[in-house]
């Protein structure tokens, strides 16, 4: 007898097979109870074998089973939008992201192999800021020993060491995403702390100017350009659709902030050279906002603010947000 399960799921995940009363798993591709997904998805098929004392059932609706097993766990080849804010990309395939640029959202390594084992790893990236998030290049993609999808990669942080180093990272969608909005909002706001450019061509060229952090754009389409994203502004310019420069929606931006304990200003965004102390108080105008060790994969960064005269601390015990 056969029986069908269908479902969904992206390549790589884990999903149960189903428990059939009197028959037990006997198939070397389950472990734990889990099948791994597929790249193609389509039909699984498991095996099951009949126990010499078969279960009773404790639904007396349903039927006893008498024979061989084979139930097909069926994943649809459709994806699901999961709860989030960011829509989840459909399974990939190999033509959907080879050559598209991904970056991480936490810490995360890059390894040698597909088995990702500490004596593997070549390179380290901490979790970053939005706008320093460590970004790569898909060039292709493998399995692990235990069916696990792993993203080959070369870094492209070319102001970091590690710049062209080339290896394997995870391709779990809670670690790594992709850098280019795949969708259409009505509204950006700029979140780059050096702006954002417009341009006059889709391959963005012709530079029209510079949209400050902060700065609400108003889209009137969303376009793919080779690997990439495109966003047309209402003015009929481009900007990129990369997530490290713009942010989906109206999002509120820090104007002014007052010292809640004395503080000192400094010269640079790492806090060295001092060159002036605020006393508590004092309301202070922000020109934006930005975070420390920009160019470091292994060192976090911290909120800064970038106000007349060089740096403050964004640190909430120090500082706090006011409207005016």
């Amino acid at each position: 007898m056969n029986k069908d399960v269908s479902g969904k799921g992206y390549a790589g995940d884990k999903v149960n097979v189903p428990t059939i009363p009197g028959y037990t798993v006997n198939d070397s591709k389950v472990v734990s109870g889990q099948v791994v997904i597929p790249e193609a998805g389509g039909t699984i098929t498991v095996v099951y074998k009949k126990n010499a004392n078969p279960v009773t059932p404790v639904n007396p609706d349903t039927p006893s089973v008498t024979s061989d097993t084979n139930p097909a766990v069926t994943p649809s080849s459709e994806s699901t939008v999961p709860s989030k804010t960011e829509s989840r990309p459909a399974t990939p395939t190999k033509e959907s992201f080879v050559g598209q640029a991904v970056y991480s959202l936490r810490k995360i390594h890059l390894y040698k192999n597909t088995n990702f084992t500490k004596a593997a790893r070549k390179a380290s990236y901490s979790k970053k800021p939005r706008p320093y998030r460590p970004m790569f290049v898909v060039t292709g993609y493998r399995r692990s020993a235990t069916g696990k999808l792993r993203y080959k990669v070369r870094d492209v942080n070319h102001a970091s060491k590690t710049d062209g180093l080339v290896g394997y990272i995870t391709a779990n969608w809670n670690y790594v995403r992709p850098v280019y909005y795949q969708s259409k909002y009505k509204t950006l706001t700029v979140i780059n702390p050096r702006g954002v450019n417009a341009y006059k061509k889709v391959n963005l060229t012709k530079k029209v100017r510079n949209y400050k952090q902060g700065t609400v754009l108003h889209v009137t389409k969303f376009i793919h350009h080779n690997l990439t994203t495109r966003y047309v502004l209402s003015n009929g310019n481009y900007i990129t659709g990369n997530r490290k420069l713009v942010k989906m929606g109206k999002q509120k931006m820090p104007r002014y902030v007052r010292a809640k304990k004395d503080l000192k200003r400094y010269k640079t965004i790492n806090l060295t050279e001092r060159n002036k102390h605020i006393k508590r108080g004092t309301k202070i105008r922000i020109k934006n906002y930005d975070f420390s060790h920009a160019n470091s994969v292994t060192k976090a960064g911290t909120l800064r603010y970038h106000i007349a005269g060089g740096y403050i601390t964004g640190n909430t015990k120090y500082v706090k947000v006011i409207k005016r």
